[in-house]
C-alpha cells in the first residue's frame, strides 16, 4: 500500500482559490490588486499559493519569503530574494533597463552584486522604494506580474514599510498582484503586522481572507489520497479529533504508519515524529539546522556540521526523501516552520548556547558564506542567541552597519538598541568598538530620525546630553542640540530653535569648520518669520561661505537656496534666477539629490510668486523629469507636481493643470510615521 506524505490530491480551497483567479483576471485586464492571505501555522497557506502560480499560466512569478531569527527578522529578505532571481533571469543589464535612470545603483543597498551603493542621503530610502516600485510596474508592463510575499508574520520593519508602499502607491492600471500570506495565530495584540494589515484593510483594490480548517468531508478526501485508498470511519474519527481539520497535522498523524497507529501525547511528539523515523546522524543534522532558521545554506550548515560537501549532502538525503526538509536554491528550508520549531524547542539549553556559537564561530571565518547584509544579522542574532555578551555586543554594532547599507533603518535601530541594552555587561565596550556611549546615542539618534521614531530620538538625545558637560565638550554637544532641534523641527515641538541657537553658539567660527556650516544652515532654514528674515539671510550667507572654505558642496548648495529663497523682493528675481543656477551647479556636482530637487521647487516657487508663470511651470517640469531620472517620482516629484499646477492654473491651462493634479494624486507621497511632511523649501 502506497503512503504519500503530503496529499496529491489539492482539497478543501475552491472557494479561495476562485478568490484568487477572480483576482487574477482583474489583474490581467489592467488592474493592480492585492490579496492578504491568513491562517494559522500547517493550515496550507504555502500549498495554495503554489497551486494558484502553477495556474498562473503566462503571468511572471516572483516569490520572497520573510525569515525569521529568533525575534530578529532579516531586513529586506523577500525583496532581496526576488531582486537575485531576476538578476539571474534577466541578466544585470535588461535588469538595469528596467529600472528608473537605468542604472542597479539604487538597488546595490538590497544586493550588493549590484555594484556601489549611491551616497547616503535625505532621499535615499525615498529613491530605493521608488526604485523596487518602478521596477515592478516595468515588468508588469511586460505581463502580468505577481509577487508573493510569504510569511510576513516574520517581516522585518523595512520589509513592511516597502511593502505598504507598495500596495498604496502602484499605478491602479499597472498588471500587478501582490499576495502576501501570515500566521493569524501569531497576531498577538502588540504584534507589529496587526496595524499594517488593518491599514492596508481600508484601500480599495485589497482583498483579505483567512484559511479555514478543513471539514471531515475534506479531511477524508485529502486521507485517501494519502493512503491511496479510503480509510476506515473509526480510524478517521481518530484523525479528525486529533488534528482538528488541521492539514498538516492530518499528513502527521497518517504518515506515522497508517491512521490507526497508537497517537503521540502532545503536538510536539506528533510533529517530532517524522523526524524521530529517519537515521541518527540525520537527525543530528537537523538539530544543528534547526539553530540556522527555517533556511539555511548548504555552505554554512557544512561548516557548522563540520562536514564535507558530499557527506553533508548524503546525511541530509533521507530528511529530503521524508519531507523533512526541501532543497530550496543553494540551501534547504523545512518543510513546515513548526517542524523546525519542534526541533529546536527539543533541544536543551546547553545545546542551544552551544549549536548558536558555533554558527556564530563560522559565520566569524568566513562572513561572505552569506549574502550581504545578511551574514551581519545572523552573526548578531547568533551571538546573541548564545549569551555571549561581548561578541553579541560588537557584531550588532557591525549588523547596524550592515543595516545602514540597506538603508534598513528599522532594523538598524534595533541593532543600536542591543548595543545599548548590553553597554553595562561590557566592560571595555566603547574599546571593542571604537565608539564611546554618546557616540553610540548620537548614531541611534539619528537612525531613529530616519526610522521615523521621533519621540525615540528626542529622549536618547536627552540622556546623552545628560551625559556630557557642555563647558568642556562643546562640539559634541552642539551635535547633539543640532540632532534634537531638527527632531523636533520635524515633530513641530517648541524648542527646535532654541537648540540650534545654542549649537550655533557652541562651534567656533575659527577655525571654520563644516559642523559650522551645517548648523547655521540648519538654523537659516527653519527661520520663517518675518522679524528673523534678515537674520536667515545672514546665516545662510555665512554657511554658504565655510562650506565652500571646507568643499562641503552639500551644505553650500543647501545654504545658496535659503540664501536665494530669503530674497523675495520681485524686483530681484533674476538675481534669484542665478543663485538657484549656482546652487543646481554645485548640486549636481556633489550628486545630492535633496538639493537639486528643492533647488527646482524654491526656483518654480519664486517664479510662480513673481507672475514668470511659463518659466516656473518649464523649471517645475524639469524638476519632475529629474525626479524621475533619481526615482524620487512619488515624493519630491510629487511636490513639484504642485509647483506646476500652479502656473498653469495661472496661465489658465486648465486642462494641463487637472492632468497633473491627477497624477499627483495618484502618486502622492506617504506620510512619515509621527508627523506631517514638510515642504522640501522650508
Amino acid at each position: 500500500m502506497t503512503t504519500h506524505a503530503v496529499s496529491p490530491l489539492f482539497v478543501g480551497r475552491a472557494d479561495e482559490l476562485a478568490v484568487l483567479e477572480e483576482t487574477l483576471a482583474r489583474v490581467r485586464a489592467g488592474s493592480v490588486s492585492t490579496v492578504l492571505a491568513g491562517g494559522e501555522a500547517g493550515v496550507g497557506k504555502t500549498r495554495l499559493i503554489r497551486e494558484f502560480a502553477e495556474r498562473a499560466g503566462d503571468c511572471r512569478v516572483l516569490i520572497g519569503g520573510c525569515l525569521e531569527l529568533g525575534t530578529d527578522g532579516l531586513p529586506f529578505a523577500p525583496f532581496t530574494a526576488v531582486l537575485r532571481k531576476l538578476a539571474r533571469d534577466l541578466g544585470h543589464e535588461e535588469l538595469a533597463a528596467l529600472l528608473p535612470g537605468g542604472t542597479t545603483g539604487g538597488l546595490a543597498r538590497l544586493l550588493p552584486e549590484f555594484g556601489e551603493p549611491d551616497k547616503d542621503g535625505a532621499e535615499t530610502r525615498s529613491r530605493l522604494f521608488e526604485q523596487v516600485l518602478g521596477l515592478l510596474e516595468r515588468l508588469a508592463g511586460l505581463a502580468p506580474t505577481i509577487l508573493i510575499i510569504e510569511d510576513a508574520h516574520w517581516a522585518d520593519r523595512s520589509t513592511r514599510d516597502l511593502l505598504s508602499f507598495l500596495v498604496r502607491y502602484l499605478r491602479p492600471d499597472a498588471r500587478l498582484l501582490i499576495l502576501v500570506t501570515y500566521r493569524s495565530d501569531e497576531l498577538h495584540r502588540r504584534h507589529p503586522l496587526r496595524p499594517l494589515l488593518a491599514e492596508l484593510g481600508r484601500v480599495d483594490q485589497v482583498t483579505r481572507f483567512d484559511l479555514r480548517r478543513l471539514s471531515r468531508r475534506e479531511v477524508d478526501e485529502q486521507a485517501a489520497s494519502i493512503l491511496d485508498r479510503m480509510p476506515a470511519t473509526v480510524d478517521m474519527d481518530l484523525v479528525y479529533a486529533r488534528s482538528e481539520g488541521n492539514p498538516l497535522f492530518v499528513e502527521a498523524l497518517l504518515s506515522e504508519g497508517g491512521e490507526g497507529a497508537a497517537l503521540p501525547d502532545s503536538l510536539r511528539d506528533l510533529l517530532l515524529a517524522s523526524v524521530e523515523r529517519l537515521p541518527e546522524e540525520t537527525q543530528e543534522l537537523l538539530r544543528v539546522a534547526s539553530a540556522g532558521g527555517a533556511r539555511i545554506e548548504h555552505a554554512l550548515l557544512a561548516a557548522v556540521a563540520g562536514v564535507d560537501d558530499d557527506a553533508l549532502s548524503r546525511t541530509l538525503r533521507p530528511a529530503v526523501a521524508g519531507n523533512v526538509l526541501v532543497v530550496d536554491g543553494e540551501g534547504y528550508a523545512f518543510r513546515h516552520a513548526l517542524i523546525r520549531e519542534a526541533v529546536h524547542d527539543d533541544l536543551l539549553p546547553g545545546e542551544r548556547t552551544r549549536l548558536h556559537t558555533r554558527f556564530a564561530e563560522a559565520l566569524e571565518k568566513d562572513l561572505a558564506i552569506l549574502p550581504a547584509p545578511r551574514g551581519a544579522i545572523e552573526l548578531a542574532h547568533h551571538w546573541h542567541a548564545a549569551h555571549d555578551a561581548l561578541w553579541a555586543l560588537v557584531s550588532a554594532w557591525h549588523a547596524a552597519a550592515a543595516a545602514r547599507r540597506s538603508a534598513a533603518y528599522g532594523e538598524q535601530l534595533r541593532m543600536l538598541d542591543r548595543v545599548l541594552e548590553l553597554w553595562e555587561r561590557v566592560p571595555d565596550a566603547a574599546e571593542r568598538i571604537e565608539a564611546d556611549h554618546v557616540d553610540v546615542l548620537r548614531q541611534t539618534i539619528t537612525v531613529a530620525h530616519l526610522a521615523g521614531e521621533f519621540e525615540r530620538g528626542i529622549s536618547l538625545a536627552k540622556a546623552a546630553l545628560r551625559e556630557i558637560d557642555t563647558g568642556t565638550d562643546p562640539i559634541r554637544a552642539a551635535r547633539l542640540l543640532r540632532q534634537r532641534g531638527l527632531v523636533r523641527y520635524d515633530l513641530s515641538r517648541p524648542g527646535f530653535v532654541d537648540d540650534l541657537r545654542t549649537a550655533v553658539r557652541l562651534v567656533p567660527a575659527d577655525p571654520p569648520t563644516a559642523l559650522r556650516a551645517q548648523v547655521l544652515e540648519n538654523l537659516a532654514r527653519v527661520l520663517h518669520g518675518r522679524d528673523t528674515w534678515a537674520e536667515r539671510k545672514a546665516l545662510a550667507e555665512e554657511a554658504m561661505r565655510i562650506a565652500h572654505q571646507m568643499g562641503d558642496d552639500v551644505t553650500e548648495a543647501q545654504a545658496l537656496i535659503t540664501f536665494t529663497w530669503s530674497h523675495r523682493r520681485f524686483s530681484e528675481v533674476e538675481s534669484q534666477v542665478e543663485g538657484y543656477a549656482r546652487a543646481w551647479e554645485i548640486a549636481g556636482r556633489a550628486g545630492s539629490y535633496n538639493a537639486l530637487l528643492r533647488a527646482a521647487i524654491s526656483e518654480s516657487d519664486s517664479l510662480e510668486g513673481a507672475g514668470w508663470h511659463e518659466k516656473a511651470a518649464e523649471v517645475a517640469r524639469r524638476g519632475i523629469a529629474d525626479a524621475e531620472t533619481y526615482g524620487l517620482a512619488r515624493t519630491s516629484g510629487a511636490f513639484l507636481a504642485i509647483n506646476l499646477a500652479e502656473p498653469l492654473i495661472s496661465l489658465g491651462r486648465w486642462g494641463e493643470a487637472l492632468q497633473v493634479v491627477e497624477h499627483a494624486l495618484e502618486t502622492a507621497p506617504p506620510s512619515p510615521r509621527g508627523s506631517a511632511r514638510r515642504r522640501p523649501d522650508t
